[in-house]
């Protein structure tokens, strides 16, 4: 989305959305894509939305520059949207401010804004973790029917794993900044093959079980990580090659990819690159 301000920067590799990578657009290029093609759905939406400017009025905003639309559709458009997304009293909400919404209403009101401008792609970044349980699972349904309805893609960001196994038809498990393994749902919870993946699913409560499976040592320092696989220090199958320079993220099965020398697979056991 090109949000993040300096020092923040991309130092190497591509963000190909339909066949565009977006690291060549300008500036003025990335702005019709943010909205138009790419929507935002931010974490605890309350802090994200603008609290000196009315719910309608930035949903509208959304709309007309997503659309290109006067502000008399625009505001037709948005009401309907709102009432899409589970907010009952719309046109009362479009005159409300972000203060005066609950936690759950605002998040529905962020999903509006992220659905009125038409975007092809909806990133939702931890779109629950301020919402009491009850609320999450209306939430993650409203996600799961605005996906289905407007044929939109979505990305979810989240640590719950259960969200992941429940929502997502691919996942990919990052590790101190970096794609370890990326899979199916039902494969990599299944048949996870990286080390860091199995002991994040072992380390899952157990009903019955009063003990948790932690995973031992600390993630590595992000300022100057380690030349090898940054799982390295915490891995009980580390060779010599793990610390010497980094696995690539290779096939091991079909669509089924990991960044280790010493996957488990249920085709192969073979090491690479030793």
């Amino acid at each position: 989305m090109g949000l993040v301000p300096h020092p923040g920067r991309i130092e190497a590799g591509e963000i190909r959305f339909e066949g565009r990578n977006l690291l060549t657009l300008s500036p003025a290029e990335m702005r019709h894509m943010r909205g138009r093609q790419i929507a935002f759905v931010f974490q605890e939406a309350r802090r994200a939305l603008d609290p000196t400017a009315t719910v309608g009025s930035q949903v509208m905003e959304a709309a007309m520059l997503g659309r290109g639309i006067k502000a008399r559709e625009a505001r037709e458009l948005s009401i309907a949207t709102l009432k899409s997304v589970g907010l009952a009293d719309a046109e009362r909400l479009m005159s409300s401010y972000s203060f005066e919404l609950s936690g759950g209403m605002a998040q529905r009101a962020m999903i509006g804004m992220a659905i009125v401008g038409g975007a092809r792609l909806v990133i939702a970044d931890e779109p629950t973790s301020a919402l009491d349980v009850s609320i999450q699972s209306q939430i993650l349904r409203l996600l799961r029917d605005v996906r289905e309805k407007t044929g939109s893609s979505l990305i979810l960001i989240t640590h719950d794993l259960g969200v992941a196994a429940e929502n997502c038809d691919r996942v990919a498990v990052m590790y101190a900044g970096q794609i370890v393994e990326i899979a199916r749902a039902e494969t990599l919870f299944r048949q996870p093959a990286h080390p860091y993946t199995e002991r994040l699913l072992k380390a899952l409560p157990i009903p019955g079980h009063d003990a948790l499976i932690s995973i031992p040592g600390s993630v590595p320092d992000l300022i100057s990580p380690p030349r090898g696989c940054r799982f390295a220090n915490r891995c009980d199958r580390a060779i010599a090659s793990c610390m010497q320079a980094a696995p690539a993220l290779e096939e091991v099965d079909h669509g089924h990819r990991v960044a280790c020398y010493r996957p488990t697979t249920p085709t192969s056991s073979t090491e690479r690159g030793i």
